[in-house]
């Protein structure tokens, strides 16, 4: 074991150099090399729930999903967006439902920076809307109540009256609106077919290197010794 040990010593110190020059050059070469001309595929995901409050455009996610994949809903909402990403939007955005009233929604992109933003503005654009109409029915139901509420009935009349808001009551506790249960994290972005960059490719280089100077400092040692067993 000793005598082996000796020898790997000796052989590192015979070719340090060789090797060494070596595992920079693979180095060097791994900086320098070309990229792929693949380019890389990111995909970013946001998962919501919809809101509840009678809306059957905004509260169904049959009809969310298609009302996120068809045009006028991008064109409308997110103009400059459609006339920079237009094509892209109809093949690479997703619209999924989930369990109850959970929508997922995915979107790819050859840039980490340009998914995230579409996805973004996508999502932005469609909290603003169900707020918007959220917002709208909240006020009627609130307005409706407060007439009701001021306005004088006979006796005859006033369980009628209570029992009314009494329903309006339950209908404002029982809305909502949208919620964002996961919002689009760009720590979180799926890679597919990335290319490497420099300094990857120059890391890689350069563990390459190790493990061949590791081999040839081992290999012949380790096989002389077992031919001589």
């Amino acid at each position: 074991m000793g005598h082996m040990i000796q020898r790997l010593k000796e052989r590192m110190n015979k070719y340090f150099l060789i090797l060494l020059a070596t595992t920079i050059l693979l180095g060097v070469i791994g900086w320098l090399l070309p990229v792929g001309q693949e380019k890389s595929s990111y995909t970013l995901e946001t998962t919501l729930t919809l809101g509840n409050y009678d809306n059957p455009d905004l509260n169904d996610p049959r009809s969310v999903i298609i009302l996120l994949t068809e045009t006028p809903f991008v064109e409308e909402h997110l103009n400059d967006l459609w006339e920079e990403k237009f094509e892209q939007i109809g093949t690479n955005l997703q619209v999924t439902a989930g369990p109850g009233k959970i929508i997922n929604l995915s979107y790819t992109d050859h840039s980490e920076e340009s998914t995230a933003k579409v996805l973004n503005k996508i999502t932005r654009a469609f909290m603003k809307l169900d707020k918007e109409q959220f917002d709208k029915k909240q006020k009627f139901i609130q307005d409706y109540k407060k007439a009701i509420t001021s306005e004088e009935v006979g006796p005859e009349a006033k369980v009628d009256q209570q029992r009314f808001i009494y329903e309006l009551n339950t209908a404002l506790f029982d809305m909502k609106p949208a919620k964002l249960l996961k919002p689009a994290d760009i720590n979180a972005i799926n890679t597919e077919n990335r290319a490497f960059n420099s300094k990857e490719r120059a890391v890689l280089g350069i563990l390459l290197g190790v493990t061949l100077s590791f081999l040839w400092i081992v290999f012949p040692v380790i096989s002389k010794e077992q031919s001589f067993e």
